[in-house]
């Protein structure tokens, strides 16, 4: 019974507020077809520079996609220099919650060392607020933040049979503005972390109610996982 509950309370918990807006979506499935593409750079809203990720169909290289199906993207692509994904400029108001969320696995190659990448968002100008994230796996964590130009959080020491598994990273301003977001894997050896199901939505913060039930949802779920990975989750 109470793997259930937190199940439903994880569920919940990753269910974008009826207030709030998905401005941008992508599972990655009608690029290019659904067909595998290296060095793609060609993505709806999305731009890579200074290096390359790769455009995988699910099942290509002994990569399963989220779901088993569709296409998802290798962060790490095939010139031995993981490049940066960015996004268009997307405006956010005082109060507004702006929540960056995926579902990332190991390279599933058994391809050693560790990996680790990164979600950023870059501010057109100084911002304050709160920032965090939540993860079914992870746990949740924030913390306040004062007049940053950007936010980053990095997951560290994934190993290449890390399952699927979702995160959001987030923050809530007390100004408005603009911001874009990248994602990049740290590694250069053509085998990265895997991407899918990538969305940002702004708009108004949880209510105090649903996220102290976020929060305990997910702190149990994350201290029982804590025990079965030594992956680390590290904001900045």
């Amino acid at each position: 019974m109470q793997k259930v509950v937190l199940a439903a309370v994880a569920a919940a918990a990753f269910a974008v507020p009826a207030q709030a807006s998905i401005v941008y979506s992508n599972n990655f499935d009608a690029e290019n077809g659904g067909n595998t593409a290296l060095n793609y750079n060609s993505f709806n809203g999305l731009t890579v520079t200074n290096g390359t990720v790769d455009l995988v169909k699910s099942g290509d290289f002994g990569i399963g996609c989220a779901g088993g199906s569709g296409a998802c993207v290798d962060l790490d692509g095939s010139t031995n220099d993981a490049g940066l994904v960015s996004s268009n400029s997307y405006a956010f108001g005082a109060g507004d919650r702006v929540a960056l969320s995926l579902v990332f696995s190991g390279n599933q190659r058994n391809a050693p060392p560790p990996d680790s990448f990164s979600m950023r968002f870059d501010f057109s100008g100084p911002v304050s607020g709160n920032f965090g994230y939540m993860s079914s796996f992870f746990g949740t964590s924030t913390a306040a933040f004062t007049n940053q130009s950007s936010l980053t959080l990095t997951v560290s020491n994934i190993a290449p049979n890390f399952a699927f598994t979702d995160l959001t990273f987030f923050f809530d301003p007390t100004s408005g503005g603009s911001t874009t977001f990248g994602l990049q894997d740290g590694g250069n050896d053509n085998i990265g972390v895997v991407i899918d199901n990538l969305q940002l939505s702004v708009g108004a913060v949880p209510e105090p109610a649903t996220w102290a039930m976020m929060i305990a949802g997910f702190g149990l779920a994350g201290m029982a996982a804590r025990r079965r990975s030594a992956s680390r989750v590290v904001y900045a």
